[in-house]
């Protein structure tokens, strides 16, 4: 016969499991606890459309431009992956505000209109990248991803 554990204990057990979590989430992130790294983050954005075009503005100071990728889903969603890199720099250091996000983030746009991805078109400077997608009628049938070079 098999006696059910302590009930006790396995609280014991699934409260040490927590405490050992929580350490070694607080000692291996360089942001503890605030923004798991599964979650990444998510640059502003801006999305307005005009007569012609859907424009998309982000907010992405400190990114090169090799380190992002858009795609085109069928015809309707934007999505832009990139990563911005921590600056590498072996001083120790000691925080007293810590608000700028870093690593791998990825933003998805319900695009209003379809577009002609062969016509956009993007500029990245001081921090804004923009990207222009012209109109190209209402939105067909499905069709592969399309990648938008940048």
């Amino acid at each position: 016969m098999v006696l059910p554990k302590d009930p006790l204990q396995v609280k014991d057990d699934e409260f040490s499991e927590e405490l050992d979590f929580i350490f070694n989430t607080f000692y291996k992130s360089r942001r503890p606890m605030l923004m798991p790294i599964e979650k990444g983050w998510k640059p502003l954005t801006d999305v307005y459309e005009t007569d012609d075009e859907v424009v998309i503005v982000m907010d992405i100071a400190g990114i090169s431009v090799n380190d992002i990728k858009l795609t085109l889903q069928d015809q309707r969603l934007l999505i832009i992956r990139g990563i911005r890199r921590e600056r590498s720099n072996d001083e120790k250091r000691h925080y007293h505000k810590m608000e700028i996000d870093f690593g791998p983030f990825q933003r998805k746009i319900d695009l209003p209109s379809r577009i002609d991805p062969e016509r956009a078109t993007n500029n990245y400077s001081q921090g804004f990248l923009e990207i222009r997608l012209p109109k190209s009628g209402p939105i067909g049938s499905s069709q592969d991803d399309v990648e938008i070079d940048l």
